[in-house]
């Protein structure tokens, strides 16, 4: 789970920018493990997987805040109850159920090219539809730029571009939960305005568990086979746990203040690759041509997308001018 830190600091040193980079490297990595986890026999389920997941992070993660920032998980307003309570319904229950349940019919490739990879495409269409901002011409052709890049991601299959009834529910389950996490970024971000980033994850943590609990519970009393569960699949789940969620949360916050919201945001363009690296990795998973080019795609809308925002950071290019010959010199 990534949160989202609104103040920027003076730079860092180069190993600043490490540290957000070994988090993107740990996603990655995670996707892989999601799978492990909830393919084969004697696995989770997602939602059970997910379950186990944040039950054993929010004890962690709340030790740790009471430890150093006590004063963080007061809950000012009453009313934040029941904000957070629809957060980690959204963004946990709902959003890394659908994540891990995508799995189950598409590559990992293909999952990080259409989940986090299109949350920034999906994030800016929400913005439109909420009136938070508009989008210049250069923005929607980068939008229709990132569609097509969707479009060769998901027909792409193992051997070259085709269509494939299963993993187009795999890629659909991906899309679906990129659509919902753009809308709930936007509200976080509303949130964040008024209160503490630690306060917010906490309870997004914290609720998210709850959410969980009673199908874990339920799973627990009617039978579920604990011994039969295979070592790598609670080798996944350890690694959903410390690396991904403990560490990741603590590291990325760290970073962030430190690097700038815009440089470790641009750092996430290079989740996808790390996770199509380690699915062809450990699980031998190959990278079609197709994949590929439709990553290209992808990240090349979505920069173009971006571009008002990467100007305003002080990010400029200069674009070679074309000279064309009916025109004259």
């Amino acid at each position: 789970m990534r949160t989202v830190v609104t103040t920027e600091e003076a730079p860092a040193p180069a190993w600043g920018g490490l540290i957000l980079l070994s988090c993107v490297l740990i996603w990655g990595v995670n996707a892989v493990a999601f799978k492990v986890g909830t393919n084969g026999r004697g696995t989770f389920d997602p939602i059970l997987l997910n379950g186990l997941r944040f039950l054993l992070v929010a004890p962690v993660i709340t030790l740790m805040v009471a430890a150093y920032r006590p004063g963080d998980l007061r809950i000012g307003d009453r009313r934040d109850v029941f904000r957070y309570l629809w957060f980690s319904l959204v963004s946990v229950a709902l959003g890394e159920t659908l994540i891990t349940l995508s799995l189950r019919y598409t590559s990992v490739a293909n999952m990080t090219l259409l989940g986090p990879g299109t949350i920034p495409l999906f994030t800016a269409f929400w913005a439109v539809a909420l009136r938070e901002q508009t989008l210049t011409r250069l923005g929607w052709v980068g939008a229709a730029v990132a569609l097509v890049g969707v479009g060769l991601v998901a027909a792409s299959g193992r051997y070259g571009l085709r269509v494939d009834a299963r993993s187009l529910l795999g890629d659909g389950l991906a899309l679906s939960r990129s659509f919902i996490h753009g809308a709930y970024l936007l509200l976080l971000t509303r949130a964040l305005r008024e209160r503490p980033v630690l306060t917010v994850t906490v309870y997004n943590v914290v609720f998210a568990a709850l959410w969980l609990l009673p199908y874990v519970l339920w799973r627990a009393l009617s039978g579920f086979r604990w011994g039969e569960v295979p070592a790598a699949a609670w080798w996944a789940l350890g690694w959903t746990v410390l690396p991904t969620t403990v560490y990741g949360f603590l590291a990325w916050n760290w970073g962030m203040r430190r690097v700038g919201a815009v440089a470790a945001t641009n750092l996430m363009y290079l989740l996808p690759v790390c996770g199509a690296a380690a699915a062809w990795l450990i699980l031998g998973e190959p990278m079609t041509w197709g994949q590929a080019l439709g990553g290209v795609v992808i990240i090349g809308g979505i920069v173009l997308l971006r571009w008002d925002t990467l100007v305003t950071a002080g990010i400029h290019i200069n674009l070679p001018r074309l000279r064309l010959p009916w025109r004259g010199r």
